[in-house]
């Protein structure tokens, strides 16, 4: 036993002599190379590229949206676009002359609803995707195919038919989004909304003639809002509630405006806006809800404003052209 505990004591009083030294440190035994390789996968930055895998990814990831946006058309389309009721036929629309449908109505609601859908896919998969990376890719990519369908079926409907411009169309909305999600801080200057007119906008009679779920191209305009809030140099001044507007919308070219004498008239605006979203939830120094800004309600409304211009919170002077007398 003596001869046992002399190594011991040897080797405390080495151990002690080596813990004094400076240039002594401790050694750290190897990982395994599977632990290794655990711990640096744990680490390892998702990759910034834009891959098939990702787009399986965002695709799962917005599953549900899907199905909603694509069971919203299936609706619309059958109720109020009379999918079905004809052959395939195409037709040529032209844009936005005196001589076309819509006065090109037709035009921008197809590039705002693709623009709309892109950029609230965007937003999901942002949220909830493994590897977000490319989402306003995917995003625009599956807003321009779901416009397509639509415009697809639309060849199968009597009073609408299949047209090369709306795809044009869809195809600046899909490019919009993706600019506006791509590019640092344009989202937090520009928002492109529809606002649905009251009756004080319009001439008397102007009503909701058709009963459609979405309202009719009489009662839009089309507004492209930019937010002093989005500016460095103004996001902590008073100039951060304010917003500066150009729109623009077309009167006359539907039937019933035809039916009561009015003429064509296309129309562009500008105009100084309150900026709601701001207002309501901003961090400045009015009261307001910006404690619940992320509580559902307060998310639902925040989008709404994004995309919803509403009305009486902006004044415009317009400037009326080629105002025709059929």
């Amino acid at each position: 036993m003596a001869q046992a505990a002399e190594p011991s004591a040897a080797t405390s009083n080495t151990g002690m002599k080596e813990a004094r030294t400076p240039s002594a440190k401790p050694s750290r035994a190897p990982l395994p190379e599977s632990v290794e390789q655990r711990e640096g996968a744990a680490v390892a930055a998702p990759p910034s590229f834009y891959s098939f895998s990702q787009l399986g990814d965002h695709l799962w990831t917005v599953r549900w949206e899907l199905a909603a946006v694509g069971g919203a058309m299936a609706v619309i389309g059958f109720r109020d676009w009379g999918w079905g009721d004809s052959g395939f036929r195409f037709i040529e629309e032209g844009w936005f002359a005196k001589n076309t449908r819509h006065g090109g109505m037709d035009k921008i609601g197809h590039a705002f609803s693709t623009f709309v859908i892109a950029d609230l896919l965007t937003d999901q998969i942002r949220a909830n995707a493994a590897n977000p990376a490319g989402a306003q890719i995917t995003g625009s990519l599956l807003a321009f195919g779901i416009m397509g369908l639509v415009e697809t079926l639309d060849g199968f409907a009597g009073k609408h038919r299949f047209s090369r411009e709306d795809i044009a169309a869809n195809a600046v909305g899909a490019a919009f989004s993706m600019i506006r999600n791509t590019v640092p801080g344009m989202r937090e200057k520009l928002d492109w909304r529809l606002m649905y007119t009251p009756a004080s906008y319009e001439r008397p009679g102007i009503t909701t003639s058709d009963a459609g779920i979405l309202p009719p191209y009489e009662r839009q305009r089309y507004v492209m809002a930019l937010k002093a809030s989005g500016f460095e140099g103004l996001k902590n001044t008073p100039l951060r509630y304010v917003e500066l507007h150009a729109g623009f919308d077309a009167r006359g070219f539907e039937k019933k405006e035809r039916a009561l004498g009015y003429p064509i008239e296309r129309t562009f605006y500008v105009g100084v806006g309150l900026n709601l979203n701001e207002i309501l939830f901003g961090a400045g120094t009015l009261p307001n809800f910006a404690k619940h800004r992320d509580t559902l309600p307060a998310r639902i409304a925040r989008k709404t404003f994004e995309y919803i211009q509403v009305p009486y919170t902006a004044v415009y002077g317009g400037n009326r052209f080629s105002t025709i007398r059929r």
